[in-house]
C-alpha cells in the first residue's frame, strides 16, 4: 500500500430521518420526538476504502459543519485522526468546547477510524488497543414516555417483550414525578423479576431535592442505577443525588475528555457514560474511558442513535479492558440496546446488528466490521423538496 492510498478523498454529509405516523412519537420527560434524524458521513480513500460516521442533532445544520470540515481531512492521511480532531477543536474555541460542531466532528471521526480499518484489514477495536472481549451484554432501553403516558398495559408490554427476548437487565424512563416513577418503576421491577437488573433515566428532568425525594422512594425496588438524575449543568446537585443510596450515572449531555473532567475528577457519579456521537468520537472516548479507569469508576457508553453509532460503540465496548477486576468483573460492560422503532438502526445495515438472549457479538471484520445498505441511506435521506 503506498502512502497516497490512505489520503481521503471525499467527505460527504448525508442527512437523514426515520419519521413517525401521528400518535407514535416516544421519548423522555423532557419530551418526545417524532422522528430519529442522524447525520451520516461517507468518506472515501483514495486506494478505495470507504468509511461510515454518525453524528447526533439537527441534520441539516450538522451536515453543514461537516462539510466546513471536509477541507480539514481531504488529501491528508485517513489514518491522521487525533491531529484532525484537536486541531479542530483548537482552531474553533470560540465556538465553546460543546456543541454541533463536536457532534460534526463525531461524524467525521467515526469515518476517518472506519476506512483506515478497511485500509488495513482490522477492526477498530484491534486500531484502538487490541481486542479485549468478543461478546458484550446488552441492556434493553426501552419503557418510552409515548403520548399515552399512562397507558400501563402498552408500558408492561414493553417490559415483557424485553424479557421474552432475554435481556438481561432493561433501562427505563422516568423524571414524571414521584407518583408516577414510583409506579412506573413498580411495574417494571414485576416484570423483570427480582433476577434481572432495572436502570431508570431522569433525563435531568429534576431539581436535586425533588431528584434525591423520588430517589428514595425508588430504592427497595433495587435499581442498578439512576441515569441524569438533575441536568448536567448541575454539578452540585450530581454530588448530592449521588448520597441518596442508589448509584448515579451521567455524561450522555457532555462533549470531550474536558467536559467529563469534574465529572471524573471529582467523582460526582458512579458511571460514566460518553457518547460516541457527540463526544468527539472514538479517540475522544477512549481518553474519557481511561480518564474514568483513573478514578475508578464505572464505564457504560450512552448509545442512542442509528446503526452506525451502534456498531462504533460495540468496537469501543471491544477495546476496553476490565477493570478494576478482570476474573471476576462485579458489573457487565453494558451495551445499550435502544428497542425504540428506528429504521436508522433497523435499517440501514446488510446484516443488523441482534442480541441473542441480550448477548451481542462484536464484529470482526475490517473497520466497523459492518456493512451499509446504500439503498435504504438513499431512501432515508432529507432532500430539500420533502
Amino acid at each position: 500500500m503506498s502512502r497516497g492510498e490512505l489520503d481521503v478523498v471525499r467527505v460527504e454529509a448525508i442527512p437523514v430521518a426515520d419519521e413517525f405516523p401521528p400518535g407514535q412519537c416516544y421519548g423522555s420527560a423532557r419530551g418526545r420526538v417524532s422522528a430519529r434524524v442522524a447525520t451520516l458521513v461517507r468518506l472515501e480513500t483514495r486506494g478505495g476504502a470507504v468509511g461510515w460516521g454518525e453524528g447526533f442533532g439537527p441534520p441539516v445544520a450538522v451536515s453543514a459543519l461537516v462539510d466546513e470540515l471536509a477541507d480539514l481531512v481531504v488529501d491528508r492521511p485517513v489514518s491522521r485522526i487525533v491531529p484532525f480532531v484537536r486541531g479542530a477543536l483548537q482552531a474553533g474555541y470560540h465556538r465553546s468546547p460543546g456543541g454541533l460542531h463536536v457532534c460534526a466532528l463525531s461524524a467525521v471521526e467515526l469515518a476517518m477510524w472506519d476506512a483506515w480499518g478497511h485500509e488495513l484489514g482490522m477492526s477498530v477495536a484491534t486500531l484502538l488497543g487490541g481486542r479485549a472481549r468478543e461478546v458484550v451484554m446488552a441492556y434493553a432501553s426501552t419503557g418510552y414516555v409515548t403520548d399515552h403516558v399512562d397507558d400501563e398495559g402498552a408500558f408492561a408490554d414493553t417490559l415483557q417483550a424485553a424479557v421474552a427476548d432475554g435481556f438481561p437487565a432493561a433501562k427505563i424512563k422516568l423524571g414524571l414525578g414521584g407518583d408516577r416513577d414510583r409506579r412506573r418503576a413498580e411495574i417494571a421491577r414485576d416484570k423483570l423479576g427480582g433476577e434481572r437488573r432495572l436502570m431508570v433515566d431522569f433525563n435531568g428532568n429534576y431539581t436535586a431535592d425533588s431528584a434525591i425525594q423520588v430517589i428514595y422512594a425508588l430504592r427497595d425496588l433495587d435499581i442498578d442505577w439512576v441515569e441524569e438524575p438533575v441536568p448536567p449543568e448541575d454539578l452540585a446537585g450530581l454530588a448530592r443525588t449521588r448520597q441518596a443510596g442508589v448509584p448515579t450515572a451521567a455524561g450522555e449531555a457532555l462533549y470531550t475528555r474536558f467536559g467529563f473532567r469534574a465529572l471524573v475528577a471529582d467523582q460526582l457519579v458512579d458511571v460514566i457514560q460518553p457518547d460516541l456521537l457527540k463526544c468527539g468520537g472514538l479517540a475522544e472516548a477512549r481518553v474519557i474511558v481511561d480518564l474514568a479507569h483513573t478514578w475508578n469508576l464505572r464505564v457504560s457508553p450512552h448509545a442512542w442513535g442509528g446503526a452506525i453509532g451502534q456498531a462504533a460503540t460495540l468496537q469501543l465496548l471491544a477495546a476496553i479492558p476490565d477493570s478494576p477486576h478482570t476474573e471476576v468483573p462485579a458489573h457487565p460492560l453494558w451495551l445499550e440496546f435502544d428497542r425504540g422503532p428506528n429504521r436508522l438502526r433497523e435499517h440501514l445495515l446488510t446484516e443488523p446488528i441482534t442480541a441473542d438472549d441480550g448477548v451481542v457479538a462484536v464484529p470482526d471484520g475490517p473497520g466497523f466490521g459492518v456493512e451499509v445498505d446504500e439503498d435504504t441511506v438513499a431512501d432515508l435521506r432529507i432532500r430539500a423538496d420533502r
